[in-house]
């Protein structure tokens, strides 16, 4: 039986298990602590004492020892290690400090715990993520790797995501990740951690509940070679290997929060003491907690969304257009034409398991690629875009090349509709292994579950507008019109980044600032103009894009025939624009919306789509027509698509709704057929007229395009009217008494009066 009392009284009675009786001294008797406390078995303490001990004696029923006497006197057989001083002195409390900001973090020395080791401390936040303790060992390539980039490192740390606390641990033979506490430990109380380790097992204990784990393999060997880092990671990360596995690394989420009494293998270490050293930014030597909410006073600017932190307010300002700790800073806006990308050509191969990304876009097209990353070496890849005017998430873990057997393929997303209306939109992916989130706007999130068990996404590049890593894609994305704003993957604003200079792997050709695109303009000389493109694919649903540019009031645009009575047309009759087609139940005409002509040389917008409920919609520049027809909803083209006319002969066997006589004069831009950007030149079956590249220039001023003759106030003269042509102007002398070309030459009176 064995029996504690405290002060004299009985605190608790216990018994040694089967029939042990004898408790031996051959060996050491250890007071205040011993060399290896973490791995005493059956002990939840791994902290050796501090604090005052007083008249220690060991007696049984032949021997009478008073131990911290013989130590005082410098007994031979007396030990002592560390500093013992034989007088009750205030013992310095290890002061709590707390960690600010995500970017602050102490560096530890290395962590010799080969074999065994434990660490302890308490920690108080009320911050749902952080990397808490991190430290690897020295880079390895995999000898049998199917990929031979994919480094290996041993590796220990401690993290919390979504408020949950985990253990994360690799000693060369697999990675264990343990949910120390079921509960989260985000509340702003002290939470007392302790992780004990003897080889490949060990426990991890959240104020003494404990969880027990057992690495895999046959490794019991924990080899770190870097510093242990406390409350996050320099922000020069070069040398520094992060394994996939630990997601708050590769997210760049740094703790915020207070940390206290960290003991190292029973050391206790003065980090208020490191931090000073290290003149630490963003670290604070005590820890206390506001009562106030921050996000009370409204901090943040611009319509960003304000989250309560440890003493700080989180600013989400993804939907806002802005950058910045209280979205106070105008982010960049990046204009692509078509032809136009940025690409990051990243350092080192990155190779992830999580992922947050957000960007803002607007665009009039209903196809074009928004970002994507891509790899050099296979076809990993998580890919946003435009499809047919919604946004599609592709993610593709490409499980044939490490024959992982797992993948079913792509896993597809799809959120918002019709955000191909010129207005800026918000897109949000959060990816946690095999878990995806997509959100567009303030609409409800789309959510997915990947298959299999391989979660790791490869890449080499992140890039915009344009893929150029094509080595893999078994389809190719229509390049992006429009405007990219805010692209941020895993903490890192890459637009501002690449405007900025502050890193130097950005190519890229969009322009910065927010311009009116007109992509690959092309000029209809005469009215006997056109191009034939192979026939346009449009036989469930159909988006269509283009920008005008006239003075003449007639003139076809667009026609494809088709099997039967099939047809579409788009043309311009008296200024305005019509857009006909049958798809087998009769003609029907739907007059575009404009408050007056649209032949005032000036660009206009153009998006004709149907969907497959046959809701057609006609939108020209901000105006909206809508009209659902019934019966067939198949549009059965056959033979060429004619862009800005069709063969003289070919005027009068037009349908009966098509006002059409001759052709279209003046310029197109920005063609998109359903997701096809045709050259409208190269890609011509034939070509007929003078066609020619760009938009011709009109006056000196370099950038108004137009007639190389336009009118002015004194172009006819006596006050005639100037009528603009495309290729000139006509002077209208009817109210005049002048005539000629100018309204110069003096009309002969004829009028007789008769009585």
């Amino acid at each position: 039986m064995v029996t504690i009392s405290v002060d004299g009284i009985l605190t608790t009675t216990g018994y040694t298990q089967e029939d042990y009786t004898m408790l031996g001294s051959d060996d050491f008797f250890y007071v205040g602590g011993s060399p290896s406390t973490a791995d005493l078995p059956g002990s939840p303490v791994s902290n050796n004492f501090m604090g005052c001990l007083k008249e220690v004696v060991y007696k049984n029923n032949d021997v009478r020892l008073e131990l911290s006497r013989l130590a005082k006197q410098g007994d031979p057989k007396m030990k002592i290690h560390g500093v013992v001083a034989f007088k009750c002195e205030n013992v310095a409390t290890l002061d709590p400090i707390t960690f600010e900001t995500p970017e602050s973090f102490i560096s530890l020395p290395k962590w010799n715990a080969k074999k065994t080791g434990s660490i302890s401390f308490d920690f108080r936040t009320t911050e749902p993520n952080g990397l808490i303790l991190f430290s690897h060992g020295k880079p390895r390539h995999q000898k049998d790797a199917k990929h031979p980039q994919m480094v290996k490192v041993d590796f220990f740390a401690i993290e919390m995501l979504d408020g949950h606390l985990y253990l994360l641990l690799d000693m060369g033979s697999g990675t264990i990740k343990i949910k120390a506490l079921q509960k989260k430990v985000n509340d702003g109380e002290w939470y007392h951690v302790d992780f004990q380790r003897d080889g490949r097992s060990g426990t991890i204990s959240v104020n003494t509940l404990r969880t027990p784990y057992t690495a895999p393999g046959e490794s019991e060997i924990l080899d770190l070679d870097d510093d242990l880092y406390l409350g996050g990671l320099p922000e020069n990360k070069a040398g520094l290997v992060f394994p996939t596995e630990v997601w708050t690394a590769l997210l760049n989420y740094g703790y915020v929060g207070c940390i206290r009494d960290l003991f190292i293998d029973g050391q206790s270490k003065d980090i208020r003491q490191m931090a000073e050293i290290q003149s630490t930014a963003g670290v604070k030597p005590s820890c206390s907690r506001e009562t106030a909410k921050p996000c009370l006073s409204n901090p943040c600017k611009n319509n960003g969304v304000c989250r309560d932190g440890w003493n700080r307010y989180v600013c989400d300002c993804s939907g806002t257009g802005y950058l910045g700790r209280s979205c106070e800073r105008e982010a960049t806006i990046l204009s692509y034409d078509g032809s136009m990308f940025m690409k990051i050509q990243l350092p080192v191969v990155m190779h992830t398991e999580a992922e947050d990304v957000s960007l803002r876009f607007r665009s009039q097209r209903a196809y074009g690629i928004l970002m994507a990353t891509t790899s050099r070496e296979s076809a990993d890849t998580l890919r946003l875009e435009l499809d047919a005017g919604r946004v599609k998430l592709t993610v593709n873990l490409d499980c044939i090349r490490i024959n992982c057997n797992s993948s079913k393929g792509p896993e597809t997303l799809f959120a918002g509709y019709n955000l191909n209306d010129n207005e800026w939109h918000t897109v949000r992916v959060v990816r946690r292994g095999k878990s995806l989130k997509l959100m567009v706007d303030d609409q409800q999130a789309m959510t997915g579950q990947m298959a299999g068990d391989h979660t790791r996404l490869e890449f080499h590049n992140i890039e915009t507008g344009i893929i150029t890593e094509r080595r893999y894609l078994s389809s190719v994305p229509s390049n992006f019109i429009g405007h990219l704003q805010s692209l941020t993957f895993n903490g890192m604003a890459y637009i501002d980044l690449c405007k900025n200079g502050d890193i130097d792997y950005c190519e890229l050709n969009a322009r910065f600032g927010f311009r009116n695109i007109i992509a690959d303009p092309v000029t209809f000389k005469t009215k006997a103009s056109y191009v034939a493109l192979a026939t346009l694919q449009a036989y469930t649903s159909m988006h269509l894009f283009f920008q005008f540019k006239t003075t003449s009031l007639d003139g076809l645009i667009l026609y494809n025939s088709g099997d039967g009575n099939d047809f579409i047309v788009v043309e311009l009759v008296k200024g305005y624009l019509h857009y006909v087609f049958d798809l087998g139940n009769g003609a029907n005409l739907i007059k575009g919306s404009s408050n007056k002509p649209l032949n005032d040389n000036q660009w206009h917008n153009v998006m004709i789509s149907r969907d497959t409920n046959n809701l057609h919609t006609v939108k020209i520049d901000t105006k909206i027509t809508t009209q659902s027809t019934a019966g067939a909803r198949n549009l059965d083209l056959k033979s060429d698509l004619y862009i800005g006319g069709v063969a003289k002969e070919m005027y009068k066997s037009l349908p009966k709704l098509v006002h059409a006589k001759e052709g279209f004069q003046g310029c197109l831009a920005s063609v998109d057929l359903n997701g096809r950007l045709p050259d409208l030149i190269s890609d011509a079956l034939f070509c007929n007229g003078q066609i020619e590249r760009g938009c011709e220039v009109a006056l000196m001023k370099a950038d108004l395009q137009g007639p190389s003759t336009t009118c002015q106030e004194d172009s006819c003269a006596n006050q005639g009217v100037c009528l603009q042509q495309w290729d000139g102007f006509s002077c209208d002398c009817s109210m005049t008494s002048f005539s000629g070309p100018l309204c110069n030459d003096r009309e002969e009176s004829t009028a007789l009066l008769r009585e």
